[in-house]
């Protein structure tokens, strides 16, 4: 592809993320490097299905009304996806200085998107306030669907909520409450109260294992220093 004004924006441990122009229209490439620690034919194997697999996952969930990036080319020598750019802010940087009613309704978005996906057999996996982007409408659009997975286990969509909640609560305490009721709120309209609480028992026990984590290395510490 013949692209103007390449610019990256992002490197991350698997890929590239860089903004770009082609044709007139703004884009958005995401491209997984080679590692050198892996066996060359094996390299271009795991890059080409996450490229693929990643592709896949967009095309399904923008097939369930979910918003987010539409993949316009997949260059399969270069394992890199050419998407449409998402233009607005992430999440992460204007949730605070909403007001309580902005954020309800924000939260109500994402939980309908989120129920969709999750009814579907898709979870993002990476579901922080980092990959959500709040447009100039006020419209949320999810990204980075690198880690997101075609699944029927009920832990793997609980990881979703329960990111999304860790999220809030390092970074946006003040509305962490209000946030996750109206999310929970519309997530349990559209996904039905029985999947809800089946995968809300599983959020709280991923938080009891963590918690039981961090309190056994804080014992490990403590022995340390005595």
């Amino acid at each position: 592809m013949t692209a103007e004004g390449r610019e990256v924006i992002r490197i991350g441990a698997e890929a590239i993320v860089s903004r770009l122009t082609w044709n007139g229209f703004k884009l958005i490439s995401k491209y997984r490097v080679p590692k050198p620690y892996r066996m060359p034919e094996l390299d271009r194997w795991i890059r080409d299905r996450r490229t693929l697999h990643e592709a896949k996952v967009l095309h399904e969930a923008k097939k369930r009304d979910v918003r987010c990036p539409a993949v316009v080319l997949i260059d399969r020598s270069r394992s890199e996806i050419y998407m449409t750019e998402i233009e607005g802010k992430e999440l992460k940087k204007c949730l605070g200085e909403l007001p309580v009613r902005k954020v309800g309704k924000l939260a109500s978005q994402l939980g309908e998107m989120v129920a969709k996906m999750h009814i579907s057999g898709i979870a993002h996996g990476d579901l922080t306030t980092s990959n959500i982007i709040m447009d100039q409408e006020g419209r949320l659009y999810l990204v980075d669907f690198g880690l997101s997975s075609f699944t029927d286990e009920v832990e793997d969509l609980a990881v979703d909520i329960h990111l999304l909640d860790r999220s809030l609560e390092s970074m946006h305490t003040e509305v962490r409450e209000e946030f996750m009721r109206s999310f929970l709120k519309r997530y349990s309209e559209v996904a039905g109260r029985e999947f809800t609480m089946k995968i809300m028992r599983k959020v709280k026990e991923i938080r009891m294992r963590g918690r039981y984590v961090e309190e056994r290395r804080r014992e490990v510490r403590n022995s340390y220093n005595q």
